[in-house]
Formats: structure tokens, sequence, C-alpha cells
């Protein structure tokens, strides 16, 4: 059973500035609780039903596992619909950061959404990005939703908080191109991408910022194939993102793989 003590200190670490404290987060659900298995993540406790922990607590030799009913797990839950296991996971530890001119990289203009947050990292992990330059405007990246969207890829990609203009320029001077997607851009499919560089999503709202733009040494475009009466005014960010991903990852899985 978890004291109301207990409670109130799981449930607190939905906010930021508890998690920066104690430098822990919660995740949430059988499937992210079961990926960070599969990641170098620590698991401070587990709080979890019977019935889960009957078939599953073998797996987490040596983690802390608290059993708990369904009505203290809504309380400790930060979803709508809660489930029936959660754990509190140290973050992982803060290292120096340099960027590489070999590597390709996303990076994320303030962006708000942790739905979209999340899914973009996940989306990231799918086509083998594995870090995230991210405004420092941007959703955090323990945030319980961030974490539930990501379906347990946070654990996997690194997201690197930065003045991102800052960054860009950084990047441009050790050689890398810095793409950003624009209505005047050009045809995604029709340029000629590189295997390295840095891929700019813009905010939900107000696309790529001016201060951001003005580093951004290719635009690129993403074509709508509806008349211009019946298109929408733009893609979901995340959406967009699996789109340019997909795409680089299509002309460049010959270069990556030699």
């Amino acid at each position: 059973m978890l004291s109301k003590n207990r409670i109130k200190q799981i449930t607190s670490l939905q906010q930021k500035k508890i998690r920066n404290e104690s430098r822990t987060f919660v995740a949430e659900g059988h499937k992210v609780v079961m990926e960070l298995l599969r990641s170098p993540m620590t698991v401070r406790e587990i709080v979890a039903t019977d019935d889960w922990i009957a078939l599953h607590a073998a797996s987490f030799h040596g983690v802390k596992i608290t059993a708990a009913d369904d009505a203290e797990i809504k309380k400790i839950s930060a979803m709508q619909t809660a489930c029936n296991v959660v754990a509190e996971v140290e973050m992982k530890p803060q290292k120096p950061f340099a960027l590489d001119a070999s590597t390709l990289y996303l990076a994320l203009d303030s962006v708000r959404d942790p739905g979209n947050f999340g899914t973009i990292i996940r989306i990231a992990n799918w086509f083998g990005i594995s870090t995230i330059l991210a405004s420092d405007d941007c959703v955090d990246l323990y945030n319980p939703k961030v974490i539930q969207a990501s379906m347990g890829s946070a654990f996997r990609v690194d997201v690197h908080y930065c003045n991102l203009p800052q960054t860009l320029a950084a990047a441009q001077k050790i050689g890398l191109p810095v793409y950003g997607t624009f209505l005047d851009g050009e045809n995604i499919y029709t340029s000629s991408l590189s295997k390295n560089g840095v891929v700019v999503l813009g905010n939900e709202g107000h696309g790529i910022l001016p201060e951001t733009a003005a580093q951004i040494t290719r635009r690129i475009l993403i074509p709508c194939g509806a008349s211009a009466a019946d298109a929408p005014e733009s893609l979901n960010v995340a959406t967009a993102t699996a789109v340019v991903c997909s795409e680089f990852y299509r002309q460049c899985i010959k270069k990556w793989n030699h």
C-alpha cells in the first residue's frame, strides 16, 4: 500500500521544478515500463497492481516494487486513463554535448505540445537519429505525456536543450547543412539531401521562428497533393517530421551504410 506522503511525492513529479530537484521522473503503462528493461535507465521504484506484479516482477530483479490498488494508481497517474503500473526513474546523467560534422540531427524550434514532442522522439528513434536539438522553450523531455507518447524512445534518444539559433550557427561553422521546412522551399522529393546536417521543425502554430530561420541554409518543402482550395494550412509537426525523416532515410540509406 502507498502512504499518503508517498502518493504526494509521486504526484509532485508532474511538476518540472520538482523533477529537476529530485532528478527523477515518472513513466507509466506496461509497454513504457517494460521498455525500461531495454534501456540503461535506473528505476528507483515500481508501483503496480498485484496482478501486474505477479506476471512481471521477476523482470525487474533488484528493483523496489510496491503493490497498490487501482484507486491508488489512479491518484498518482498523470494520464486520463490510469494504467496498472507506474515507475519512478532517474533522469539520464547530464553530459557535455558537442556537434559532430558526420551526424544527422533533428532540431525542434519551440515545440510545446507534449504529444507531438514524444511522437517526434519515437520517429527519430525509428529512423536511427540518436540526438534531437531542442530550443530552450520546448516542452520538458520528462513531462509525463512526453514519456508516454515516446513509448520508450525517450530512453534511447538524447535530447539536448540549447539556444537553437546559436547552435545552428555553430553547426554551419563545422560544415553541417541546416535544413528547414518552409512553404517556399525546394520540393523535398526532388532535392538532393545529405547524410549529415540539422533538420529543423517548427512550432505547432507559428512554424520556424524568424531568429531560427535566419540560420537555415537549405529551405525544403513537403509538397501538398490537394488543390489550393481543399488543402489544409499545414501538416502536424510530428507528421511532417515522419515525412522528412523518411525521405532523408530513403535518399541516404546507402550513404549511411557505407
